[in-house]
């Protein structure tokens, strides 16, 4: 019987080292927000914005589910960061993003799509691919896809980039917002990084 115990002991620590090692290579720690209502649903993953605390941009997971009976269209405008003075923080142009950044490759790398549904959308075929900052060295992929369709049960996630907000950013709690066209209210999601 003891043999069985210590036996199962080192098996959860070998499990728990396996799972350290997983979490690490995807950029861990992952923080995950989630804000939903009639309309739809909006995931955000901060696991990679804590990890870049000194660039132009605030790099964010972003996922969107449609509820609605109709379809939306989301584009770039119809994301953006407000900081406690409102003030509204939107994304960068690629143009902007490609000269004063340039590092996804990288950044893919390290993100994490942890706890948003993106597999279970690929599985029942609802997944709408969106690339808003394409990774121009990738073979594949390197086409900006900034326009996307949902129709209901639809969903999109990619890794977005925002102009940085100012005045301790990651001191004092920001909001995201996003606002398809096809929705009548946004979905306004508070997040803290601290």
């Amino acid at each position: 019987m003891f043999q069985k115990i210590v036996a199962l002991c080192l098996f959860a620590l070998a499990v728990g080292a396996v799972v350290a090692q997983e979490e690490e290579k995807r950029g861990q720690p992952q923080i995950l927000f989630v804000a939903e209502d009639d309309q739809g649903t909006v995931w955000a993953n901060v696991g990679l914005t804590l990890q870049k605390t000194d660039e132009p941009y605030v790099p964010m997971v972003v996922g969107v589910q449609n509820n609605m009976k109709k379809n939306v269209t989301l584009t770039r405008e119809k994301f953006w960061l407000t900081d406690l003075d409102g003030i509204v923080y939107q994304m960068p142009s690629i143009k902007e993003w490609r000269k004063n950044y340039g590092r996804i490759t990288m950044d893919r790398r390290m993100v994490s799509t942890g706890g948003i549904p993106w597999e279970v959308w690929q599985r029942s075929r609802r997944y709408s691919p969106t690339n808003f900052f394409p990774d121009m060295r990738a073979q594949r992929g390197n086409t900006v896809i900034d326009t996307v369709s949902l129709r209901k049960g639809y969903g999109m996630v990619d890794l977005f980039y925002f102009d940085r907000p100012r005045n301790q950013f990651y001191e004092k709690p920001f909001f995201l917002t996003v606002h398809p066209k096809g929705w009548e209210e946004p979905i306004r999601m508070r997040l803290q990084l601290n």
